[in-house]
């Protein structure tokens, strides 16, 4: 289980959360304004050097239209960045994943900053006296999902049909 880091450190996540803008289409993902929230492993015992970035676009935040993993060990069996196969994703995802890796993960100042983001994340769930501490303590004693995660995208963007209103009949006088 993942938490996001604007749950250990929300003034910085509000921060340094890194966006992307697109004005119009490019190579298949449509014009908008797209965040790039961070999920990293709350287990102060766990050393896994990995994170997931969900994008969502700013019409719709609830809903996760691609979720990345990254490993910041270039050496590890599967570094990525790649969509995480166990996160659904929406069709145009592998074009989001080629632009977020063209234009964030290839920048080591944001690589640093997210490494930087892991190691608070990893310091606050192992220091009681930090106001996250007793939150990931429970998330990680209870292996549950407490907290607020946008539900993942369908395969189809379309909106949804809306139902038909009844006609009223006129009352003739």
């Amino acid at each position: 289980m993942l938490i996001p880091f604007y749950i250990v450190e929300p003034e910085l996540a509000a921060a340094e959360t890194r966006t992307i803008t697109l004005f119009a289409p490019r190579d298949g993902v449509p014009p908008g304004f797209y965040g790039l929230f961070e999920f990293y492993c709350p287990d102060p015992a766990c050393d896994c050097l990995r994170l997931m970035i969900n994008v969502v676009e700013k019409q719709n935040p609830d809903l996760v239209l691609a979720a990345i993993s990254y490993a910041f060990d270039r050496d590890d069996e599967m570094p990525g960045p790649f969509l995480d196969p166990m996160n659904p994703q929406c069709e145009y995802a592998e074009n989001l994943l080629r632009l977020v890796d063209e234009m964030t993960l290839g920048e080591p100042d944001y690589v640093a900053r997210l490494e930087r983001h892991y190691a608070m994340v990893k310091r606050a769930a192992s220091d009681p006296k930090h106001p996250a501490y007793p939150r990931l303590q429970k998330t990680v004693s209870d292996n549950a999902n407490p907290l607020p995660v946008p539900r993942p995208a369908r395969k189809s963007q379309k909106p949804p049909k809306r139902k038909a209103r009844p006609r009223r009949k006129r009352r003739r006088r």
